[in-house]
Order: structure tokens, then C-alpha cells, then sequence
């Protein structure tokens, strides 16, 4: 039962202040509690009103008003809570977000009427040591990725699964990748698409000085293991791409399933129908000239 809504969005929704205001107004009077992200309650030019921290706030539904980028940002910092999660595209490819601005009205009345249902995504859950003591957690949708920075040269890493040896890598970077993630910087690194029902991770090297070293995909419940072996000034550690943090020589990052979190689909969605409108798969395209 759905009770509490919290909404936030992207930034730049200036033009779409009739929409949050509609949202608003639908919520009140179907008798549900609605907070705003400071960035939404600006946008009205609200000097009252229930604010949603994201991570101190727990609320029943979240919705999100924008593309993956702010659905990643969002969901990472509400795991502590089993708030369910329903996105409103705003932007451009839109895999996680599941309808457009004009279908609002119909789709929050399924919402409210239980005609929805839960599709659960798994999270990775990561943590950055250094000499043996952790300096930083994160959780992950899609993924994390150790890579070099701004310079064109290879770096070196150590990867081992549930303590053994899996491969070193002489590589722009390393990904580990949920499911989710699987069609986000993944595929673009040349790793496979897995749908996200399936209880995996992905390992899926980038440009790697090797022929032989592919994306590996392996079961969700081992440990995997990265191990810095550059000592170059840029490298870094990024998460699901909103996280950026400077690794050093010797930092050691431990990747495992992290927490499962919700988000409600409509009883049309198909995954298969989304990969090929999203990607436009086997569609003919036009010529013009």
C-alpha cells in the first residue's frame, strides 16, 4: 500500500513546472503524503512544504523525474530503506525510466491500483581500502570501474574472484557490472548484454593490451577482488558514473552483491521490446539523401 511519495528530478525542469505541479495535485487528493526534493520545492517557488532527503527520508514510492543518470544518483542513496521506485523519462535512452510525461495520469492510477509489478534489480556493493583499512563505500546500479584518467597510457591490475587469481589486466580500466548495468557503459566497452533477472556480475575489461582477456560473466554470490598495481597520478574509481574518487597504488577495491532494490513496471513492459527500441535493434533504417 502506497501511502508516502517522495518526488525529485533531474536538474533543468524549468519548463515542465506544470507537470510536478499536476503530480502534486494528483497525490493530495487521492489522500497520500507527498515530500519534494529541495530542487523541486525551488522550482514552484514552495516556501512550505515536506522535504525528501534523499537517504534520511523514507517514503513508499520514489518518483524520478529525468534520465538513468538521476535514477542512479537517487537509488544509491535510498538503500537503507525498501522504498519502491517508478521513473518518469526525461531524457534520452531511458532504460530504467519506464514512461513518458504524457502517460502520467494513467499510469499513477495503476500505481495506486496495484496493477504494477516489482521488478527487483540487484546492487553492487563496494568498498575502497587502503593499507588495509577502508576509506570509502558505495552502492552500485549498473556499475564500478577502476580506469586511468586523463592520460593515454594502460594501467595495471590485479583481479582475483573469492581470493583466487583470476587475471592482471594492462588496460584503460576494469568494470564490474550488474545485470542493469549490462546495457549502460558495458556494452559500450564491448561486454554482453544479461537480462536482469539473472543473478550475475559481469567482469568486462576496457581496451585491454590483450587479445585473449574478454568480459567474463560469473555468479552474483562471489567476491571479486581489484588490486592497483600503477603508481601513475590519475586513476580513479567510478561508480554507476555520478561518483568519482582518486585511487592510489596498492588500493585494494572488494566487490559483492550489495542490497536488491525495487522498481514497479507497468504490465505492457517487455524487456525484449525495450532492447529494441532503445537500441533499435533489427530496425531498417532510412536512407536520405
Amino acid at each position: 500500500m502506497i501511502e508516502t511519495v517522495g518526488i525529485t528530478a533531474r536538474r533543468h525542469l524549468e519548463k515542465h513546472h506544470a507537470i510536478f505541479r499536476r503530480l502534486i495535485d494528483y497525490f493530495e487528493k487521492k489522500g497520500k503524503k507527498v515530500y519534494l526534493e529541495k530542487r523541486v520545492a525551488d522550482l514552484l517557488g514552495l516556501k512550505k512544504y515536506d522535504e525528501l532527503q534523499l537517504g534520511r527520508t523514507e517514503v513508499d514510492l520514489v518518483l524520478v523525474l529525468g534520465g538513468d543518470g538521476t535514477i542512479l544518483r537517487v537509488v544509491s542513496s535510498m538503500t537503507a530503506f525498501d522504498s519502491k521506485f517508478f521513473g518518469i523519462n526525461m531524457g534520452h535512452l531511458g532504460f530504467l525510466s519506464e514512461i513518458a510525461p504524457v502517460q502520467i495520469q494513467k499510469t499513477l492510477d495503476k500505481i495506486l491500483s496495484n496493477k504494477c509489478s516489482a521488478d527487483p534489480r540487484m546492487m553492487l556493493e563496494v568498498e575502497l581500502f587502503r593499507n588495509k583499512k577502508i576509506v570509502n563505500r558505495f552502492f552500485a546500479l549498473n556499475e564500478v570501474v577502476v580506469s586511468q584518467g586523463v592520460l593515454c597510457r594502460l594501467i595495471s591490475l590485479k583481479a582475483k574472484v573469492d581470493g583466487r587469481k583470476l587475471a592482471n589486466y594492462k588496460a584503460d580500466g576494469l568494470m564490474v557490472a550488474t545485470p542493469t548495468g549490462s546495457t549502460a557503459y558495458n556494452i559500450s566497452a564491448g561486454g554482453p548484454i544479461v537480462h536482469p533477472s539473472l543473478n550475475a556480475m559481469i567482469l568486462t575489461p576496457i581496451s585491454p593490451h590483450s587479445f585473449s582477456q574478454k568480459p567474463i560473466v560469473i555468479p552474483d554470490d562471489k567476491k571479486v577482488e581489484i588490486v592497483v598495481d600503477s603508481d601513475y597520478d590519475s586513476m580513479n574509481l567510478t561508480v554507476d558514473g555520478q561518483k568519482n574518487v582518486p585511487v592510489k597504488m596498492g588500493d585494494l577495491i572488494k566487490v559483492r552483491r550489495g542490497p536488491t532494490v525495487e522498481f514497479l513496471r507497468l504490465p505492457t513492459e517487455s524487456y525484449f521490446q525495450n532492447l529494441r527500441k532503445k537500441l533499435g535493434w533489427g530496425e531498417r533504417v532510412e536512407k536520405s539523401y
